[in-house]
């Protein structure tokens, strides 16, 4: 049985890595909701003049792991501002990432204990998450976070659409997201920013 349950995680392990290097440029049919706040406005133009162009400059590029990286820079697009908890800095030549800026399960953290900037959002309540707000996907259901993006973007339909890196994408579909992890472990949780 336990040997069992290392080939399904080696499996969803090999299907996410197969996702970094993929790049999703969806057009979405029919009208696509985006929003009117100006904060919100910055923070998805600069998702999509970034999704496959990584801001290396003046982010660097974490490779196959740059999703919380790439959704902190569009935060601060947005207006957020670095905190001694969650940004990142030069130092020695070398940029240096708090674990909130760059680690899914250290962003849900540092989220979870600032209540002021985002409320939690059952995937069952996805009909209350807007454009801007944050998406995370736990691939394997350990209880960890494995990826996450923002919302784009909704489809008339309702449909909520996705912009990341690693993989690089833009209004992707979250059904695609989803079905994308070849695992029907895969859990959807989201952040609805104040």
């Amino acid at each position: 049985m336990g040997h069992l349950k290392v080939i399904k995680l080696a499996a969803v392990v090999v299907a996410s890595l197969s996702l970094a290097g993929c790049v999703h440029d969806a057009i979405p049919s029919g009208t696509v909701t985006r929003s009117d706040n100006p904060a919100v406005i910055n923070q998805v133009e600069y998702a999509k003049a970034h999704y496959k162009n990584s801001n290396k400059k003046e982010f660097g590029d974490l490779g196959d792991v740059d999703c919380v990286n790439f959704t902190s820079q569009t935060l601060l697009a947005r207006g957020w501002k670095m905190t001694p908890m969650w940004g990142q800095a030069f130092r020695n030549g070398k940029i240096e990432y708090t674990r909130a800026w760059i680690n899914s399960t250290g962003f849900k953290e540092f989220l979870t204990k600032h209540p002021e900037l985002a409320t939690p959002v059952a995937y069952e309540d996805r009909a209350q998450i807007v454009v801007g707000d944050v998406v995370q996907f736990d691939w394997d259901n350990s209880g960890d976070r494995d990826h996450t993006g923002i919302i784009s973007g909704i489809r008339e339909d309702g449909m909520l659409l996705v912009s990341s890196h690693s993989p690089s994408a833009f209004d992707w579909p979250l059904d695609e997201v989803i079905m994308s992890s070849f695992s029907p472990l895969t859990k959807t949780y989201f952040w609805h920013l104040k």
